[in-house]
């Protein structure tokens, strides 16, 4: 091969590559814009195969999920219900009906929020761990995720409208009295974008929430910005202040995504009542790495702040 040929053959390879390198940040933003891409199910496929963990989990036991696809796996009876959001959002939903004992309406209910990229059905232990200790509960799979309509997410303000389809629908069954919701990250935003508006959630456990979506890690690979990721999400530590509602913040010293320290501001920002618990688990792991530890923590509070009535014997 001549010289001028040998030039321009290196100048179209590293042509090729320039653009093959700038085009990373530009995919990895289509998907974060679009979590329901089939994209993602090769994605985490290859790494299960390949058995990579990019977030991990900290100290305590290492996760044990249990094949469940659904509450009747758990041995829980469960209506599958359909929502429809205030902008026209269809989602998927399990209702879970508290144990007999105390009249349908005297139960509290627990609305579980899980995050980005996730689905109703990985918040299965907790479900089996309320209904234990006699409450309702309702999960739901948020717009773009699980088996909801396929919606670009907003990382809190659209979601906060999938939890008040959530409150309607609790309410129009004549259990939506006393209702307290636990979100993980991106839900537990959620929960904090929808009570500032919504009375009806009376007490929130916020599990790996972000005090600034603009300081979280979730692009610091391709150093993007989130807000160029997904723009305009409201900062829960501006919210925070505007939320009546006793607070409970779980955070793990081991979050790779969004560092222990936002739950400190989290917790300056939040009124009276509030509670903190800090732990060395992952980001959203604490319910995996200490299940026993974080259920006691978590339906002690609800129980304190809904007044939830024991079953009767």
């Amino acid at each position: 091969m001549s010289r001028p040929l040998l030039r321009y053959a290196l100048f179209v390879t590293a042509a090729f590559v320039a653009l093959l390198l700038a085009g990373v940040p530009i995919v990895t933003s289509d998907l974060f814009r679009e979590p329901y891409s089939p994209w993602w199910d090769t994605v985490y496929d290859m790494a299960d195969w390949l058995r990579i963990d990019p977030f991990p989990t900290g100290g305590g036991a290492p996760p044990k999920f249990p094949y469940w696809r659904d509450p009747a796996d758990a041995g829980l009876y469960f209506e599958s219900v359909t929502l429809e959001t205030a902008d026209g959002v269809a989602l998927d939903a399990w209702f879970v009906p508290a144990r007999p004992g105390l009249s349908y309406k005297e139960h509290a209910t627990i609305v579980l929020a899980h995050g980005l990229q996730d689905q109703k059905s990985m918040l299965l232990h907790l479900i089996v761990a309320f209904h234990r200790a006699d409450y309702h509960v309702m999960a739901i799979d948020f717009r773009g995720h699980g088996r909801s309509e396929k919606q670009p997410v907003s990382v809190g303000p659209k979601e906060a409208l999938d939890i008040r389809a959530a409150l309607d629908w609790l309410e129009e069954r004549g259990v939506g009295e006393r209702v307290g919701g636990l979100g993980m990250s991106m839900g537990a935003a959620a929960l904090v974008n929808a009570a500032v508006k919504d009375p009806r959630l009376d007490a929130l456990v916020l599990d790996s929430l972000f005090a600034e979506w603009n300081d979280t890690d979730f692009a610091r690979e391709y150093r993007l910005s989130p807000d160029w990721l997904v723009p305009g999400v409201p900062d829960p530590e501006a919210l925070m202040p505007k939320v009546h509602v006793p607070v409970l913040l779980i955070h793990g010293t081991a979050d790779v995504l969004t560092k222990v320290d936002h739950a400190d501001r989290l917790y300056r920002a939040a009124n009276e009542p509030k509670d903190l618990w800090i732990n060395d688990s992952g980001h959203a792991w604490s319910s995996w790495t200490y299940p026993q530890v974080y259920q006691d923590k978590v339906i002690g509070f609800f129980n304190q702040a809904l007044d939830n009535l024991p079953k009767e014997n």
